[in-house]
Order: C-alpha cells, then sequence, then structure tokens
C-alpha cells in the first residue's frame, strides 16, 4: 500500500519536472521517509550508474582555500592596523591632552611659586620696615623721654629760679626798704 503511494508520487514528481528526492517524494506520499528511501533504492537506478566520476578538485580546492585565505589574511591584517593606527591615534590625543594639562599645571605651578616668593619677599620687606619703624619708635619713646625728663628738670630749674628770684627781690626790697629806712633816719637822700 505505501509502495503503491510511493510510486505514484514518484510519477507525479517526474511528470512534473521536478527534483525527485527523498523529501520531496515523502511529501507528497504522505509516508515515512524511510519506507522512501527503502523503495527509492529498490526501484530507482543506482546514482553511481548514471553519474560520471567526480572530478580531481583537489588543486582547485586547494587554490581557492589559499586564495580565500589570503584574502581573509589581508582583511584580518587590515583591520589590525585600522585598529592599531586608531588606538595609536587615541594614545596621541590622550598624550597631548595630559602633556597640555601637564604644561598648564606646570605653568600655574611656576606662576603660584613666583607670587609666593613675591609675597614672601613683601613680607620680608614690611618685616624690614616694621623693625624699622619699632626701632624708630624707641628712639623717639626715648628721645620723647629724655625731652620729658629735661622739660621737668626745666620746670624745676625755673621754679628753683623763680623762687631765687623772689626771693632776691625780697632780699633787695628788704635792702632798699632798709637803705630807705636808714636814708630817712639819717637824712640822707
Amino acid at each position: 500500500m505505501s509502495a503503491d503511494k510511493i510510486a505514484r508520487a514518484y510519477g507525479a514528481l517526474a511528470a512534473r519536472g521536478e527534483k525527485i528526492t527523498v523529501r520531496a517524494v515523502q511529501r507528497e506520499a504522505g509516508v515515512r521517509i524511510g519506507e522512501v528511501a527503502t523503495w527509492l533504492r529498490e526501484h530507482t537506478p543506482s546514482a553511481s550508474e548514471d553519474v560520471p566520476e567526480a572530478p580531481d578538485l583537489s588543486e582547485a580546492i586547494e587554490a581557492m582555500s589559499q586564495a580565500v585565505w589570503a584574502a581573509a589574511w589581508v582583511r584580518a591584517a587590515e583591520q589590525a592596523e585600522q585598529s592599531v593606527a586608531e588606538s595609536l591615534a587615541a594614545a596621541r590625543e590622550g598624550e597631548a591632552a595630559a602633556l597640555a594639562a601637564a604644561e598648564q599645571a606646570s605653568a600655574e605651578r611656576d606662576d603660584a611659586v613666583a607670587e609666593r616668593n613675591r609675597i614672601a619677599g613683601e613680607a620680608d620687606r614690611l618685616r624690614r620696615d616694621l623693625a624699622q619703624a619699632q626701632r624708630e619708635l624707641e628712639g623717639a619713646q626715648r628721645e620723647a623721654q629724655q625731652a620729658l625728663t629735661r622739660a621737668e628738670e626745666s620746670d624745676r630749674a625755673r621754679v628753683r629760679a623763680e623762687a631765687t628770684s623772689d626771693t632776691l627781690r625780697e632780699v633787695v626790697d628788704a635792702f632798699r626798704r632798709g637803705e630807705t629806712g636808714s636814708a630817712a633816719a639819717s637824712g640822707t637822700p
């Protein structure tokens, strides 16, 4: 029964000019593939009888394999070279950016050192000026103290001089009164 189905399916495929394969016959007949394979072996001419001997393609296949391999190798080398070039370009860009940043940092550091040195110099100058001003202040204070001492001594001397002057006036006045009184008593003008 399945042999009849397989035979009809085989005939239908051949009549339509379709390629006769185990799968095509199985689909057309609707039977198991093993049954189709067995039927085809028994009823169709052997493939070795109809097909001529295969040509020796080993050299052609080897040449083709070599060409494919060479093309693949060249393409892989190109891709590797491109990847290396891109990596190198990225590294150079990174290096350039790092160098620029380092140069900027160095310039900023140099500016900061120069500013620090300028400020330190100015601080030293201010310290010297302050020390000089302090010495001048101390000198002025000494001079003021000495002037105050001299003024006090001068004031004491003035007070003594005034006292002496007052005493001398009193003595002179007393002496004049005494002379005037003696002259009046003696009658001599």
